[in-house]
């Protein structure tokens, strides 16, 4: 999953690799002729000069350069937002309407006939229970309506729900239940209801479902709920009952506990003031402990990548700060979505948004994409790619430790078995850890990719899902390769792009700066989604490959069908410009003898004469041997599946 480290392999010849100590052309894991494992290239010549590297990376700066100055906007809301959001929170209010049993009369109901002749009456039993309100509709054409205000009151946006029991008996044969909510005290408009309900026929009391009025409620003020019931055909007099009429309505923000899943299952909902003004202030804290975290711990690499020479491009593409991986990622998506955006546009659908901030609720936007930014990477990224793949890892390391596979030292048992949780906040897949590993990793990452598209359909549309799940798949690359807080950063820096205006900062001057800006980084992205899509094919290939039989190469006299080896020769940084290569290559280069050769996988036509002549280091001599590519030190320090060098400390 992690991208290639070092500058990109030079192309093979027809015939197989050249042997850097004698020159033979082959293709296997061992050179024919003189033995030497393909395992051991560890110098490589930098990189013949290329213009088109130098362009690439001047743009890749520039880029760059533009992704921190649109990071910076993010972080400079995220400062500003406390000041909206917690008088926001402060003022949360909900409420309901009043006698929705109707247990007692009539009460805050008011009867409208419209004209026609219906009556409306208050009956104190044979409700569902208690008393209920009955409508008399006497003849075809017949309607009428109840009504009762309720004031609404506290922080927008607010969501709002009306039940309703209902019976109806009589001669009727058509007819429509209206439910209405709106500001004005008149006749209900079936056009502008919330919910019209056809009925055919009687039925006894049924409870109706759960009727939204959310996009009626949108400011404080006075509202009015209007219940009415049209005869549009009927046989003789028909009589309507409502009972257990209610419209209760909150401000729409709280503290949500779910898991993940198309449709959240929540677990914990509560608008407790002071819950929910330190839950805001952990999800701060949480995004500037992540920034600040990568900032420090890999300042080395991104100043490296930035300084490091324009025939370098290589070494941009594939630093290891994480702030620099997040921003390709993000452009690569970003292009994604936008070229998406206007396909959709093309095809005549109009991709619908429920983000649509107004002064009164840029609080709620505010808290809402600060919260999705982290809660929702807890949920899609470590519930449903690390702890999986941590308890899968637990299992495995169980068994090995069953068998007697992990050393006799004291604890060395259960520090084997407690390193599987490392999987559960990230970081620790590398393209060179077990094919198993990586077959897990490729699996969730798929898996919660789709589940992350789909969660995004209630909201959005349908036309969101593809959009989402693209970025879910640069998300959980970035957990998978760099850990929870880079995904978190990338998540955060994607949701809070336009927050400084929403806080109504610098105007539409500053608004067209920014969607400058962001143009700019959608375009640049292209580059980098072409990028991350090579890496992630050909990572894909050979991680199948990986999974092939191995086949020793065999030398053969003449040229004949090449053996592709199972293990994609290895590929290591160049060396500084900067720097003069090694004095002298780890192996002396001896004259190659003969014809070129070229491997096979047929054992039974290894010459008799052919002896490798590498042999394996003996018994306590260290089997890897290491030579720092840009100062031909051999001393390094290995941490995390890297070295790094102790006389120039950069990393191989």
């Amino acid at each position: 999953m992690a991208a290639a480290t070092g500058a990109p392999a030079p192309q093979a010849a027809p015939m197989g690799w050249p042997c850097p100590r004698c020159g033979t052309l082959f293709r296997g894991n061992f050179c024919p002729r003189c033995g030497l494992p393909t395992a051991a290239w560890a110098y490589r010549p930098p990189a013949a000069p290329s213009g088109g590297r130098t362009v690439l990376s001047i743009l890749w700066t520039i880029a760059l350069v533009g992704f921190i100055i649109f990071v910076i906007t993010d972080f400079a809301a995220l400062v500003a937002a406390p000041a909206y959001v917690v008088p926001g929170i402060q003022t949360i209010g909900s409420g309901q309407t009043v006698n929705n049993g109707f247990d007692f009369g009539a009460g805050n109901w008011t009867f409208d006939p419209l004209g026609t002749g219906s009556v409306g009456t208050y009956r104190g039993a044979g409700g569902n229970p208690g008393g209920f309100l009955e409508m008399a509709l006497p003849s075809s054409g017949a309607r009428g309506y109840w009504w009762q205000a309720f004031r609404v009151d506290g922080s927008v946006p607010f969501t709002g729900a009306v039940h309703l029991d209902i019976e109806i008996a009589g001669g009727l044969t058509s007819g429509r239940l209206v439910v209405a909510v709106d500001s004005a005290n008149s006749p209900p408009d079936p056009r502008i209801a919330i919910r019209l309900v056809d009925f055919t026929g009687t039925t006894s009391w049924t409870a109706m479902p759960r009727l939204l009025a959310d996009d009626r409620l949108t400011d404080p003020g006075v509202y009015y709920l209007k219940i009415a019931f049209f005869a549009d055909s009927a046989t003789n007099t028909v009589s309507v009952g409502f009972d257990n009429v209610r419209l209760a309505w909150t401000t729409d923000a709280a503290v949500v506990v779910y898991l993940p899943s198309p449709a959240p299952f929540v677990l914990f909902f509560t608008q407790d003031k002071t819950l929910f003004i330190s839950y805001f202030a952990f999800l701060a804290a949480v995004i500037f402990l992540a920034a600040g975290y990568h900032l420090i711990r890999e300042r080395r690499e991104a100043w490296n990548a930035f300084r490091a020479p324009l025939e370098a491009i290589g070494t941009r593409l594939k630093s290891r700060s994480a702030w620099i991986a997040l921003g390709q990622v993000w452009m690569a998506v970003t292009f994604f979505q936008v070229v998406f955006y206007y396909l959709v546009i093309a095809a005549g659908i109009n991709p619908s948004s429920p983000v649509n901030p107004t002064p009164q609720s840029a609080w709620f936007w505010l808290y809402e994409l600060l919260n999705a930014g982290v809660y929702e990477e807890f949920a899609f990224r470590i519930l449903l790619i690390g702890l999986p793949m941590a308890i899968g890892s637990v299992v495995l390391r169980i068994i090995e430790v069953n068998r007697g596979g992990t050393g006799s030292g004291p604890g060395a048992a259960g520090r084997h078995i407690g390193g599987a949780w490392r999987y559960l906040i990230g970081g620790a897949v590398r393209r060179d850890s077990q094919k198993e590993t990586l077959v897990a990793a490729w699996a969730f990452l798929v898996a919660s990719s789709v589940i992350f598209g789909l969660a995004h359909a209630p909201g959005w549309g349908l036309w969101k899902v593809i959009p989402a799940m693209v970025a879910g798949l640069g998300f959980g690359y970035l957990f998978l390769r760099h850990g929870i807080a880079a995904a978190i950063l990338a998540h955060f820096v994607n949701d809070y792009a336009a927050a400084l205006s929403y806080e109504g900062f610098g105007g539409e001057v500053f608004l067209l700066f920014l969607n400058l800006v962001f143009l700019g980084l959608a375009i640049a992205g292209a580059g980098f989604f072409a990028w991350y899509a090579i890496v992630a094919w050909r990572n894909f290939r050979g991680l199948i490959d990986r999974f092939r039989p191995p086949t020793r190469g065999v030398a053969i006299p003449g040229p004949s069908a090449p053996y592709f080896s199972t293990l994609t020769p290895p590929v290591a940084t160049p060396p500084d410009p900067g720097q003069p290569p090694p004095s002298a290559q780890m192996w002396p280069v001896t004259p190659s003898v003969g014809p070129p050769a070229v491997a096979a996988g047929n054992a039974s036509r290894i010459p008799r004469e052919y002896t490798p002549s590498y042999v394996p280091p003996p018994y306590g001599y260290p089997p890897v041997r290491f030579q720092c590519p840009y100062c031909a030190w051999v001393e390094a320090k290995y941490d995390a599946g890297r070295f790094t060098c102790t006389r120039c400390g950069r990393t191989a």
